[in-house]
């Protein structure tokens, strides 16, 4: 895993956060991780992120492996902020290639029966996803059900160590 986030504070303070959101999967949308990633958007515009993409420097990316997450995330957000662009949220592959200064990868992971199969079967998928942030990487989920796969454990771990979880 190549985490290309600066070692260094970001405006929340550390440049990466697990944030622990249990929830439940309804029609496979996890909406406490939506809750959750909204009210993370209020902080991080607080903070003087921004959902603007012609300011790259400061933009908030959004990232879920799962389309109905996506679509759950989109709907959600473009309700409440109609200035957040279309490509600032998506799955890991409509990611590649692109970055953000912030990037929150919403798991969808909430119960015993999730598969963290998907997300640690190619660890260049999670990678994606982490390497992203340019500023700040936030993974939102269930913590004590992602460190029971591979990869997801292994950053778990790793902002466990190096990072702040909330």
């Amino acid at each position: 895993m190549i985490i290309k986030t600066e070692p260094k504070a970001s405006r929340l303070g550390t440049n990466l956060i697990a944030y622990n959101v249990e929830g439940k999967l309804e029609n496979n949308v996890n909406w406490a991780e939506v809750d959750a990633v909204e009210a993370l958007i209020e902080e991080l515009l607080a903070a003087g992120y921004c959902l603007n993409p012609t300011d790259s420097l400061n933009e908030i990316g959004v990232i879920s492996p799962y389309r109905r997450q996506v679509d759950a995330l989109t709907q959600r957000l473009k309700s409440r902020w109609t200035d957040f662009s279309k490509q600032s949220i998506g799955t890991v592959h409509t990611f590649q290639g692109g970055q953000k200064s912030v990037i929150i990868f919403s798991t969808r992971q909430c119960q015993s029966s999730d598969s963290l199969w998907f997300i640690n079967r190619r660890p260049n998928l999670l990678n994606v996803a982490v390497s992203r942030a340019r500023e700040l990487f936030i993974l939102v989920g269930d913590l004590e059900r992602i460190s029971e796969g591979g990869h997801t454990r292994n950053l778990v771990e790793y902002i466990k160590e190096s990072g702040e979880m909330r």
